[in-house]
């Protein structure tokens, strides 16, 4: 990576970034690009252009970012239940294909005494839709909360020691530190629910991370065999130093199975002072505190959920942030072989608002922020419903129709506010939507730059057809052209045999005019040039197979005046 690009995240114990050939830097996996056994070649290939990796120059074009559209019936879940207490935060929300539902993990409770629900101070609710906007809260009676059965908690503290896991994941010994924790209330919670690729046990088909504050400190697993019904590990497969010195435990994890590693994957909130050593030992029973709490994250793998390996430090804001934020929260998930990654990034200076950036990375452990300072989901203001708007998990992409879907925590309150102070405060579960791969665009916007050119690194031709997601307006065109990698026209591929694109879609074909796609040039190195007016390139896809067109509505147009009905000339 280059320094001057103003990295996002400090990488412990590595070096740059590598360079990549497309082939594989736009490697299809599983979850999102379609059915893919092990080795296979996927069926196409997306590149999103979120970092610079794959671009050699861009004259006359920059970055965008396109932040997310806000749902208009936000908060699509409030907190209007006895058993809701006084938020909801979606810790968890997927996308069931198979049932053609929604599913969502929420946290609900307070963190003031007087929102406390049979002595509960957190705890998780269930929820599902068909549509992702609205909600079914069903009476599951999984089990008592002060008394009732008629509510939708799935997990909450008192079910910590009459439901441990069938399977072991963690080590027989832990460390228990010597002061007790203050006094929080009971606290049962989990983030990051995966449908296990591979379930040893039925028991296992969902697995969670979880924090049982007054029983245990450090990270737990959580399995299910119905996502409803669930059981906790008899230990803590993770504790840092803070789970034993500090008041109570750093609660904010995210997993998933990454597929092209075939391994488990947490991501962990942490500080950099424990990045040295971030398993804890009997000697952190005793450890003092620290002078500043950093929030930050950490990074872990497993082959199997039981053993973990490759702690290290990977993300902290830096010297090129302003000086009173940190790192909230994060989770990422993968669109193909590119890591999208959301940073709840917490203000310190008040009233304290929390607004979600957007990060990417090719490993999942070297993170470069989406243009940097740009929110990619800002907060409300004091007293709207997202004044705190923080990122949760979603292991796995949820795009239905063409349209990304992205649950995210709203609150109403500053961060160290008392919630008894007000019967106004709450939070909920808000969405915020996108059109497929428009996370950001490559886009001219000054006459004085003119010709605008985007020019990629050598890069193997892996697919026949190649499609570009991309806009223009103002009679603007894209043209794009083939070269070999010493920059030179390829016959039949050149500028002026390019068949012009105009308008906006989602899968603009790209064609020649005596070549329909990149078939005759399969295997070979070449290079993309794009010949660029009054356009923006979001995305381009090489496939083995047509595509639809992709219409986008006009509700998701960055230009409502602009070239709508894509044309090919």
């Amino acid at each position: 990576m280059n320094a001057s690009r103003r990295q996002f995240i400090q990488a412990a114990g590595t070096t740059g970034a590598a360079l990549f050939t497309l082939r594989t830097t736009l490697a299809g996996n599983r979850q999102d690009r379609g059915t893919v056994h092990d080795n296979e070649r996927p069926s196409f290939v997306t590149e999103m252009f979120l970092d610079n990796e794959m671009l050699e120059a861009t004259p006359g074009v920059s970055r965008r970012l396109h932040p997310a559209k806000k749902h208009l019936l936000n908060p699509v879940v409030r907190a209007d239940r006895w058993c809701e207490g006084t938020y909801i935060e979606p810790y968890t929300t997927m996308y069931d294909a198979e049932e053609k539902l929604f599913k969502l993990w929420a946290r609900a409770g307070s963190d003031a005494k007087a929102g406390y629900v049979g002595g509960n101070a957190a705890w998780m609710l269930y929820y599902t839709s068909k549509d992702g906007v609205h909600w079914e809260k069903p009476d599951l009676k999984v089990c008592e909360v002060a008394g009732r059965r008629d509510h939708n908690v799935v997990f909450a503290s008192d079910l910590v020691t009459k439901s441990p896991t069938r399977l072991v994941y963690g080590p027989e010994k832990f460390v228990v530190p010597s002061r007790p924790a203050a006094p929080q209330g009971k606290k049962a919670f989990f983030w990051g629910v995966n449908k296990h690729p591979r379930p040893r046990d039925p028991s296992e088909t969902y697995v969670a991370l979880a924090i049982v504050q007054d029983h245990r400190r450090g990270a737990h697993i959580v399995t299910s065999p119905d996502g409803i019904h669930w059981s906790c590990a008899a230990s803590p497969f993770w504790q840092t130093p803070h789970d034993l010195a500090g008041n109570g435990d750093d609660c904010l994890m995210h997993l998933l199975f990454d597929e092209a590693k075939q391994k488990w994957v947490i991501y962990r909130r942490i500080i950099p002072e424990f990045s040295e050593r971030m398993i804890a030992n009997d000697s952190d029973r005793e450890r003092p505190p620290i002078d500043r709490y950093n929030r930050s994250y950490a990074y872990a793998e497993s082959d199997d959920l039981r053993e973990w390996k490759q702690h290290r430090f990977i993300l902290a804001m830096d010297a090129d942030d302003p000086a009173d934020t940190e790192l909230y929260q994060f989770g990422c998930h993968k669109f193909g072989a590119t890591y999208v990654g959301y940073a709840s990034i917490f203000y310190l200076r008040h009233p304290q608002p929390i607004d979600i950036h957007l990060a990417t990375s090719r490993d999942g452990i070297r993170f470069t922020r989406v243009c940097r300072g740009t929110p990619f989901i800002p907060h409300g203001p004091l007293g709207y419903y997202d004044f705190m708007a923080m990122a949760c998990s979603q292991p796995r992409p949820i795009v239905v129709n063409d349209t990304i879907y992205i649950y995210y925590a709203a609150l109403n309150f500053p961060h160290d506010v008392d919630e008894s102070a007000s019967a106004h405060y709450s939070g909920g579960v808000a969405l915020a939507t996108l059109k497929r791969d428009r996370f950001a665009s490559l886009e001219t916007g000054t006459p004085d730059a003119e010709p605008c050119r985007i020019l990629t690194k050598p890069l193997t031709i892996s697919h026949p057809r190649l499609f570009l997601n991309a806009a223009t307006w103002a009679k603007g065109s894209i043209r794009v052209e083939v070269l070999t990698r010493d920059w030179q026209p390829i016959a039949g591929f050149t500028v002026a045999e390019s068949r012009e694109i105009q308008g906006d879609a989602l899968d603009h074909p790209v064609r020649w005019s005596d070549n329909a796609d990149l078939g005759k040039l399969l295997g070979q190195e070449i290079r993309l040039k794009f010949h660029m007016t009054h356009a923006r390139l979001h995305a381009m896809t090489m496939s083995d197979h047509e595509r639809r067109l992709g219409l986008v509505e006009a509700e998701y147009r960055s230009d409502p005046a602009g070239d709508s009905a894509p044309r090919q000339n």
